[in-house]
């Protein structure tokens, strides 16, 4: 029987190793995980505030800055005023911004995010979901937002 420690050992290695993993994925689109989670940050929600993108990826308004203005350099992003907040910036994608999220999310046949977990059986996608559900949940009754 596998212990609570035991498992806590085991997520630490999946996640050093997965994080290794997915930034050799990203390497072909020519981005990193942090650039790859604001972009895809974008895609999924729209348009954001900085700060609000900042607080939403867990990294310090330098960082957020940081990474901005290089994917802004890039063409990637686009920086707006805010329609009601002067002190606010919009961050939006751009054309060749939703290109590159393709070019992360379906990279060759199978998406760079996803063909890990195309390895796993119907049942055993299923099972970690459930899993992974209850885990948030967990961090969620203890005041972590997902």
């Amino acid at each position: 029987m596998t212990d609570s420690a035991e498992l806590a050992a085991m997520m630490g290695r999946f996640g050093k190793a997965y994080t290794r993993w997915l930034a050799k994925q990203l390497e072909h689109t020519g981005t990193t995980p942090a650039r790859a989670r604001l972009l895809l940050a974008l895609s999924c929600e729209g348009s954001l505030k900085m700060s609000d993108l900042g607080v939403q990826l867990g990294v310090t308004p330098r960082s957020i800055t940081k990474l901005v203005d290089a994917l802004e350099g890039e063409g990637l992003v686009l920086r707006a005023a805010h329609p009601t907040d002067r002190r606010a910036t919009m961050i939006h994608l751009t054309p060749n911004g939703k290109s590159v999220c393709k070019q992360i999310l379906l990279s060759s046949e199978h998406g760079a995010v996803t063909a890990l977990y195309d390895d796993l059986s119907s049942a055993d996608r299923n099972a970690m979901a459930r899993l992974l559900r209850k885990l948030i949940a967990c961090l969620a009754a203890r005041g972590e937002e997902a």
